[in-house]
């Protein structure tokens, strides 16, 4: 059938504009994972595994080497709990787990050694020869205390503890240094402590930074989901009532012929039917089905509505998948195409549809040799733009008619696809 098609047009933005679909998987190179709250704790957490083997590891010598020195049951208890708690520290932090409640311990424990250190001694009178054991993990326990408590009490902690050592290193216990030696090393451990403290508390407010962007970006695009279902189930609801229930209507209102009256009825029964469907589907979502079921909807569409309408055999048409809901959308885009030609052609028209697979796209064509109609009225009055643009345009796809009065009518509904959708 030859039918003659004028050069009007209307047609909504083409399928690149709307970002072509694909069947395609994402690829599988990711990009940096984000300065995220629990990256920040899992990286302090296994820094002070690391500082538990060094710092620990480092103070050993120092403590065998007073141990004579100070009594044997504080020694004991201070030893277990604090070289314990090391222990503990680097097995964990080195799993990448939280070690809060070992770092609490640790820093209490250590601040109660701190404080008790000049009675620890067997002679409180004797000056011992060096600097306290202590000290060298003092660095160690300003990183612990600092990844256990909130900023302040951390910072009251860089604080509280240099200015302890600071007392017991002018006691004979503490080698009875002088007080500008004891005062350049606690300061030195304030600085070292300061400086652990201001570089956490950065770490973690950039990264809660990050988690609060993070989850603003997930309520919007929740969001902005919300308002594309939305509008999606608009465009679906307004595409039933006016390809089922408003043409179904008018048809019977204009039905003044035996023929007429017959296609009204047969459009009546197709629209129950359709209505009685849409409450036991089941959302069909984009699992893939083969382009060839468009076929069998549009069968059985002419069946009712023009049983002499030439359709494009099942076994020319190329095995490709789409979408299911592409499928489905493409369906019943064309079947409102042939519902309006079936209406609007005039007695005598002769209709064909033609489904391929071509220059990268599915695509269906929908002719008829009928009377046409000028394009130039706006779609709205043409009942097409909710059944036929906006359904095509929802998935993706794109849709062009053609027409002009005294010269029939084009439809034609495309799909991007990739050739490795093909199946043979």
């Amino acid at each position: 059938m030859t039918v003659p098609v004028s050069a009007p047009v209307t047609a909504p933005p083409t399928a690149l504009a709307l970002g072509e679909p694909t069947l395609e998987r994402p690829s599988a190179r990711r990009g940096p994972k984000p300065v995220t709250g629990l990256l920040i704790e899992r990286i302090l957490s296994r820094s002070l595994a690391i500082f538990c083997l060094v710092f620990g590891g480092q103070a050993i010598p120092f403590v065998l080497q007073q141990r004579d020195e100070l009594e044997p049951v504080w020694m004991i208890v201070l030893v277990v709990a604090l070289y314990g708690s090391f222990a503990v520290m680097a097995v964990i932090g080195l799993l990448g787990r939280s070690i809060v409640l070992a770092s609490t311990f640790v820093s209490l424990a250590y601040l109660a050694a701190l404080i008790t250190w000049p009675f620890a001694t067997l002679d409180h009178t004797v000056v011992q020869s060096s600097v306290p054991w202590l000290w060298y993990i003092c660095n160690l326990v300003m990183a612990a205390a600092v990844s256990a408590f909130v900023t302040w009490i951390a910072a009251v902690y860089v604080v509280v503890v240099p200015a302890i050592f600071f007392v017991v290193r002018q006691t004979p216990s503490g080698g009875n240094g002088a007080a500008d030696h004891a005062l350049l090393e606690s300061f030195y451990a304030f600085l070292l402590g300061a400086a652990i403290l201001i570089l956490v508390t950065l770490l973690r407010r950039a990264a809660a930074a990050v988690d609060s962007a993070q989850s603003a970006a997930v309520l919007r695009y929740g969001d902005a989901v919300r308002q594309h279902a939305i509008e999606v189930e608009r465009v679906e609801v307004d595409a039933i009532v006016h390809d089922g229930v408003l043409t179904t209507l008018l048809s019977a209102a204009k039905a003044d012929t035996t023929a007429a009256r017959g296609l009204a009825a047969s459009m009546a029964r197709a629209s129950m039917a359709r209505l009685t469907s849409l409450t036991a589907e089941t959302p069909t979502g984009d699992r893939p089905v083969l382009f060839a079921e468009v076929r069998h909807r549009l069968a059985a569409t002419l069946m009712t509505l023009d049983p002499t309408a030439e359709l494009t055999p099942a076994d020319e048409i190329p095995a490709v998948l789409l979408p299911a809901d592409v499928v489905e959308t493409l369906a019943d885009a064309a079947s409102q195409a042939l519902v309006n030609s079936c209406q609007h052609a005039g007695p005598g028209a002769s209709r064909l549809v033609d489904i391929r697979v071509m220059n990268g796209a599915a695509q269906i064509t929908v002719i008829d040799d009928g009377v046409g109609f000028d394009t130039s009225i706006p779609s709205e009055r043409l009942g097409v733009r909710v059944s036929i643009l906006e359904r095509a345009r929802n998935v993706g796809a794109e849709a062009s008619i053609r027409s002009a009065p005294g010269s029939g009518t084009r439809v034609t509904l495309r799909f991007p696809v990739p050739a490795s959708a093909l199946l043979s």
